[in-house]
């Protein structure tokens, strides 16, 4: 996606990328969120092998196998006969954008180094937050809490990010307590005793607690100037360092088309 930092100046660190893919890289993209959004559905069942088999050509199989295909592959992409409508569409492939990208980045600004992002819901209609990322910086750890959207409209960009800022700063604590509360059994030792903090550590506003806002659209709607962020800052007036409020825009070419042809790629396996 060639992702481009934002100027140092910027009261938002944020990265753009996605402008210049080329239409070979553009359809490479699109085959790696595909497999994707099927590993992510499935998990280690055997219906991801028995996916990824007719994808690349291979026979469909018995009737019941399809059918359990059918039924995982359904989930935010719909079928052939019923498929999702276009708003929701783009919005899991967003989705699945961040997911992608935030987990390929291992190491970022102020020392932060990933210890654990959560995977994106498998349908991204069901309630509760987008996106947890938890990192190590200095033997601490720290968390970012994460609202994702889609914007294809003829309003603004900043328009998308602040709706984005608002829900995160209306709903975050909500959205905490659904994301962290598992991993505070699920986590042994001084991580799982900080899941168990999150939600305190973000009513309190700790430098241990930051957001991020993070859009796909297409390259025509790429945010060009800071500005563009100013309400994820406006939301968040007291998470002070630059490095506690991030975006992320992933402008592709005609990221509706590019939303369709992800899920053609994921059809191909039912």
């Amino acid at each position: 996606m060639a992702l481009t930092a934002g100027p140092t100046s910027s009261k938002v660190e944020y990265v753009i990328g996605g402008q210049a893919l080329s239409a070979a890289d553009r359809e490479t993209a699109a085959q790696f969120l595909a497999d994707d959004a099927m590993q992510l559905r499935c998990g280690k069942s055997p219906t991801l092998d028995r996916w990824r088999s007719v994808r690349d050509g291979r026979d469909p199989g018995d009737v019941v196998s399809a059918a359990t295909v059918a039924t995982y592959a359904k989930l935010g992409f719909g079928l052939p006969t019923s498929p999702a409508n276009a708003d929701h569409l783009q919005g899991l492939v967003a989705e699945l954008l961040w997911n992608r990208l935030i987990q390929e980045r291992k190491n970022c600004s102020g020392g932060r180094h990933l210890v654990k992002a959560h995977s994106v819901k498998p349908d991204p209609l069901e309630p509760g937050g987008d996106g947890l990322v938890v990192y190590e910086v200095n033997g601490a750890y720290v968390f970012r809490l994460w609202e994702i959207k889609k914007h294809e409209a003829t309003k603004p960009i900043s328009a998308t990010i602040g709706r984005a800022s608002k829900q995160l700063a209306r709903r975050g604590n909500e959205y905490l307590a659904k994301l962290a509360g598992p991993d505070t059994v699920q986590q042994r030792g001084p991580i799982g005793d900080f899941y168990a903090e999150v939600v305190e550590l973000w009513l309190d506003s700790s430098d241990r607690a930051g957001v991020g806002v993070s859009v796909g659209t297409s390259d025509a709607h790429a945010p060009s100037t800071p500005r563009a962020f100013g309400s994820i800052r406006t939301a968040f007036p007291s998470f002070t360092s630059v490095e506690q409020t991030e975006s992320v825009i992933v402008a592709v070419p005609d990221f509706p088309g590019f939303a369709v042809r992800v899920r053609e790629i994921v059809w191909t396996g039912l």
